[in-house]
């Protein structure tokens, strides 16, 4: 196609197709900063609701730590922790009282002595230490008890105290001694 347009027609024709053509960008600016805006604006509505919202949550939970019932109920609950510590705590010992009480009542024991009091302990190694106490209506009896712990194979370090001794007739006694599980030291 031949071009018979004088040249101020042209040019005319040029600056035209260059003023639509930055009136096209200068309208993409324009509503790409509209765009923007109305994103900025709802980013910010949004935080400013999130915000109010953060501090009535935190309201709230102030009232509910001011309530002295649930103060009350926290302190339970700290106390039954403690104990639920200290539980576990016995239980990882692994204390073998059964078996202990088991080895103690199967010590033959002589007609006139009596155990009164006997307390068991564990000791880091695994064993049990026991201390035992009782009344002995004479030595013989003390003897012959003293006889049958050591034969105890579960039974090491048995010691009677020496005031256990000096009495021949209605002994108050205490001894120790440490059982160990299977009759090993573990």
């Amino acid at each position: 196609m031949i071009n018979l347009l004088p040249q101020e027609e042209k040019q005319k024709l040029f600056l035209a197709k260059k003023e639509k053509l930055a009136a096209i960008y200068g309208i993409i600016v324009l509503i790409s900063l509209l765009c923007l805006t109305l994103v900025l604006l709802s980013i910010k509505f949004y935080i400013l609701a999130d915000t109010d919202y953060q501090k009535y949550a935190l309201k709230q939970a102030k009232q509910l730590s001011e309530n002295k019932a649930l103060t009350d109920l926290n302190v339970v609950i700290e106390k039954y922790n403690g104990t639920l510590a200290q539980l576990d705590s016995f239980y990882k010992k692994e204390i073998y009282f059964n078996q202990a009480l088991e080895t103690i009542t199967n010590i033959p024991v002589p007609k006139g002595l009596y155990l009164n009091n006997f307390s068991l302990d564990r000791n880091e190694d695994g064993s049990v230490k026991a201390s035992v106490s009782g009344i002995s209506d004479t030595r013989d009896h003390l003897l012959t008890f003293k006889k049958n712990i050591e034969d105890s194979a579960e039974i090491k370090d048995s010691y009677f105290s020496p005031e256990s001794w000096i009495s021949p007739k209605d002994i108050s006694f205490s001894l120790t001694f440490e059982i160990y599980k299977n009759g090993k030291q573990q």
